[in-house]
């Protein structure tokens, strides 16, 4: 495999097998892996992250952009928990003090958007 001090790509990159960053890695435009990739510092993307398989981290993924709240009135909705269900079940995957993995996503089954936690 080819290592190198530094690189510097211009424009956009495709690596078709595997790519480790040992450091830091930003981007400020478009990176394709077709294989797979591993940063073991810091990941900094300018822009979008778009994953067909899932975004895996062993720690947190953060989001550091001040929400803001829509206008108008908000009401007071539940929180839906599904003991089991569907183990590709599309939402935010976290895991529970107890160990189990938990799927996080918007129930509107009812007409009605709720937050919904689902064990897998």
């Amino acid at each position: 495999m080819p290592t190198f001090d530094s690189i510097q790509v211009t424009g956009s990159a495709t690596v078709q097998q595997d790519l480790q960053v040992g450091g830091n890695e930003t981007i400020a435009q478009s990176l394709n892996v077709n294989g797979s990739e591993t940063v073991n510092n810091h990941l900094a993307v300018g822009g979008t992250i778009t994953s067909g398989q899932g975004v895996n981290t062993l720690f947190r993924l953060g989001v550091w952009s001040q929400p803001t709240l829509p206008g108008g009135t908000s009401s007071v909705q539940q929180v839906i928990f599904y003991p089991t269900g569907s183990s590709n079940q599309p939402g935010l995957l976290l895991q529970g003090t107890d160990g189990l993995n938990y799927v996080l996503f918007i129930d509107v089954s009812s007409g009605t958007a709720n937050l919904a936690i689902q064990r897998v």
